[in-house]
């Protein structure tokens, strides 16, 4: 089976590729389907993304965050693993033409054996060396509905001015990326007190037993979630429709 870091830029070519004709929007559903509507899958998206992209971490705190987001992503890909053959199916006729952008990130997530111990320290030497690197990411004038690091490799294939995209959604894409460490878990911190007490709002009005618990259920999660990107889009989008 593909490593899953090999999946990922097999989906960044072929959005690329298929962009400017008639299978883009069939293949952007699929990619919806499969990828974005599933939580392990989409939260695996999203750590091989923020693994690979410059976010000025701070060295006290760059060690944690590596490790914690590669054991997470073992986990979801052990988790998954039947499913993640079900993608490659899917992916199965694409072929990678572009270097392989996330070999540096599948050798800390895919190896375990100590044999390999040089190899994976100098992977993650690295993979240190990109979050600890300030972002240099130009401001995107259009926007699409694509997860933050695949909007990236459209756009740095100069294709930005024929993307048919909304503009609301870039906006929203552009403010979170741009964000640090701390000013993310600031807004994530204020989102889940302003989400729960929403949340808890209409359990206290409702006499729905089955909801009530769905909702608590929800709760659980939010108070569970890690500090990212990621669930910081989940949180303000979930905040905007309650």
């Amino acid at each position: 089976m593909n490593t899953f870091g090999l999946i990922k830029t097999k989906i960044e070519e072929a959005s690329i590729k298929s962009y400017k004709d008639s299978d883009f929007k069939k293949f952007m559903s699929t990619f919806k389907k499969l990828v974005l509507e599933n939580k392990d899958i989409s939260e695996l998206y999203y750590i091989y993304d923020e693994l690979n992209t410059n976010k000025g971490l701070d060295r006290d705190i760059v060690d944690d965050y590596i490790n914690e987001n590669v054991e997470y992503a073992k986990f979801l890909i052990k988790e998954n693993e039947d499913y993640l053959e079900i993608i490659n199916e899917w992916l199965k006729d694409i072929t990678v033409t572009t270097s392989y952008t996330y070999n540096i990130i599948d050798t800390l997530v895919y190896n375990d054996s100590i044999k390999n111990l040089e190899t994976v320290l100098e992977c993650k030497k690295h993979i240190k060396s990109t979050l600890m690197s300030e972002s240099n990411i130009e401001e995107i004038k259009e926007s699409i509905n694509l997860p933050i690091g695949t909007l990236t490799k459209i756009y740095e294939t100069n294709l930005k001015s024929k993307l048919l995209l909304d503009e609301s959604e870039l906006s929203e894409i552009v403010s979170i990326k741009k964000l640090t460490l701390e000013e993310i878990k600031n807004e994530i911190t204020e989102l889940k007190e302003s989400v729960i007490l929403k949340l808890k709002t209409t359990i206290n009005e409702s006499k729905d037993n089955e909801l009530n618990t769905k909702i608590q259920d929800t709760i659980n999660k939010i108070n569970e979630s890690k500090i990212d990107h990621y669930n910081l889009y989940k949180l303000r989008t979930l905040n905007q429709g309650l």
